[in-house]
């Protein structure tokens, strides 16, 4: 059985201006019929009361049908109106009952099917052959007054068949904007679900290095402890027999301390987290930045005119790189100045930090490629995963880290997809997000 048609809304607006201008259509037929006086006048009365005694009851049937929400209940009342019009069908002449019929059928059509419509205008045409030749008019007269009332009847079906084809298309639009929103409601709990992992790992990320941090810091000051507890001990054992050499071991505790107070700094800052928790790209290096310029580290971060929208990975894996590299620039190239950039050349993401060195750098650091430590090594794995690399070396007075990374993974899909046709250099020194601080630490 067919679906009702009264939740669609074109047919909901055309439907019930169609059944009135219908039933006033047979009000005129019922008129005509009072007003006859050719040879049929003596069945003229009986063909208005037949006609006038159908109205209101079509009328209210048509209304009981518009408030019934089953399918069931509309094919009902639509087979009872069918049942009231036949004698509309079958006595009196066609003209202004036509519509009327079309109307019925219509309905018959959509409320209870094809087949249903198609019966009931063969019934009809039927019992017009059938009062015809038991009139004694005869079985060809019977036809020819039976075969305008079967195509016009057609026309019914026709349009039943239509008002069914917009219907079920809207069922079909609505059943699809319905999956839609479900999918898009999918989609949206699946992207908040990615961003808490995000977040997750990148919070168990840095747990992680912050331990490894806090383990070689741990290192690092106990042995600058020792030593200078050493020196105070020997200072103090030989103050009366050597002051030159007390006060020469004095002298190295202090500076042994100052060390151990700058190194300390430079941990404090690597282990401090972002201030601004939902920082990406550029900003959030620049907030990376802030925590090390206490240092009196001048940091510049330059992003170039594009900024690029991170995968949340990429993202992540870069903010690693940029704390890693700070880190190492100060504990191990005694940095003053880093230049952090980032950039898309050809279909690569890349990150270059670039930091001068000391002359205790420039001893102990060789030109060329530099080895990987503990934290290098987990970069170059992390950035492998998303089809890129990660490569140190000293070049002059200056030591560099880059990190590259496949465009196509670790941006948008738009900007992903435009890179490898359209390069953008990387971040020229003019343009882009420039800031620079130099801060001495009190």
């Amino acid at each position: 059985m067919t679906q009702p048609v009264c939740d669609a809304p074109l047919i909901r607006r055309l439907l019930p201006p169609l059944q009135a201008l219908s039933l006033v259509c047979l009000l005129f037929a019922t008129l005509g019929a009072l007003a006859d006086s050719g040879p049929w006048s003596s069945a003229g009365p009986m063909v208005a009361v037949l006609y006038g005694s159908a109205i209101p009851v079509v009328a209210l049937l048509w209304v009981a049908r518009s408030r019934v929400g089953t399918a069931r209940g509309r094919a009902v009342l639509t087979v009872l109106v069918a049942i009231v019009l036949i004698p509309v069908a079958v006595f009196g002449s066609v003209g202004f009952t036509i519509p009327v019929l079309l109307t019925a059928v219509a309905l018959m059509v959509v409320d209870v099917g094809r087949a249903t419509g198609l019966l009931t205008t063969l019934a009809v045409g039927a019992a017009v052959v059938i009062l015809h030749v038991s009139s004694g008019n005869g079985l060809l007269v019977g036809l020819v007054n039976s075969l305008p009332v079967v195509v016009l009847l057609g026309v019914g079906i026709a349009l039943g068949s239509a008002l069914n084809a917009y219907e079920q298309a809207h069922a079909r639009d609505r059943r699809t904007i319905a999956e839609r929103d479900q999918a898009l409601a999918q989609l949206e709990e699946a992207i908040t679900q990615l961003r808490h992992t995000a977040e997750i790992e990148k919070e168990l990320l840095l747990a992680d290095e912050r331990t490894r941090s806090a383990r070689d810091l741990h290192d690092g000051l106990g042995h600058r402890l020792t030593l200078i507890s050493m020196s105070l001990e020997f200072a103090q054992r030989s103050r009366e027999i050597d002051p030159d050499a007390a006060w020469s071991e004095v002298a190295t505790a202090e500076t042994t301390a100052r060390e151990a107070l700058s190194e300390m700094r430079t941990w404090v800052r690597a282990l401090s987290p972002v201030r601004d928790r939902d920082a990406t790209g550029a900003a959030a290096f620049e907030a990376i930045a802030e925590s090390f310029r206490g240092t009196g580290l001048e940091v510049v971060v330059d992003s170039g005119e594009h900024e690029l929208e991170l995968t949340p990975d990429a993202s992540l894996l870069l903010y690693r790189a940029v704390q890693e590299g700070l880190t190492n620039a100060l504990r191990h190239g005694h940095a003053d100045h880093v230049r952090i950039t980032l950039g898309i050349e050809g279909a690569e993401v890349v990150l270059r930090m670039v930091n001068d060195l000391d002359r205790s750098g420039l001893e102990h650091i060789p030109v060329g490629e530099a080895s990987f430590g503990f934290g290098l090594r987990g970069l170059a794995d992390r950035a492998a995963a998303l089809e890129g690399g990660v490569s140190a070396a000293r070049r002059g007075d200056h030591f560099e880290l880059r990190v590259r990374l496949d465009a196509r993974r670790c941006l948008g899909s738009e900007l992903g997809s435009a890179s490898t046709d359209d390069p953008v250099p990387a971040a020229p020194a003019a343009a882009g997000q420039r800031r620079s601080v130099r801060e001495v630490t009190p």
